[in-house]
């Protein structure tokens, strides 16, 4: 690959962070696209595992991000995050879901068995519970 084109690539802000009014958490809040290393991760945990203990839990701390798009949450925080109201969680976790364009054939890919269940007519695949 030439030199210009790694700097290029480097050099790219594709970083993409959208706003969330979370009221019972007392405003705005950033769920961001994942990186690829973040969303390999992700994924390879997800097929290893099956059904995921904590899905949209660990899913979340990997998209909950300030305004530039960084990590406010480790996953050390999966308690905490955890026992916040689950109408309110699964809100957010749609939202960071979408963003992150993960389909029902995506997560199908991932392996036969995966938690995977279409949420009504949209293309969107959320977990089952």
């Amino acid at each position: 690959m030439p030199v210009d084109f790694r700097k290029r690539l480097m050099g790219a802000n594709d970083t993409k962070v959208q706003p969330i009014e979370v009221p019972e958490w007392g405003g705005t809040w950033y769920v961001r696209v994942l990186s690829g290393k973040d969303r390999e991760a992700f994924e390879e945990a997800l097929a290893a595992e099956q059904r995921m203990k904590n899905f949209r839990i660990r899913f979340l701390i990997l998209a909950l991000c300030d305004e530039s798009g960084t990590r406010i949450l480790t996953d050390a925080d999966i308690d905490v995050l955890g026992d916040r109201n689950s109408v309110v969680l699964n809100r957010v976790f749609e939202q960071a879901w979408t963003i992150n364009a993960f389909t029902k054939e995506a997560v199908d890919a991932l392996g036969e068995g995966s938690p995977a269940a279409p949420s009504g007519d949209s293309s969107s695949a959320l977990p089952s519970a």
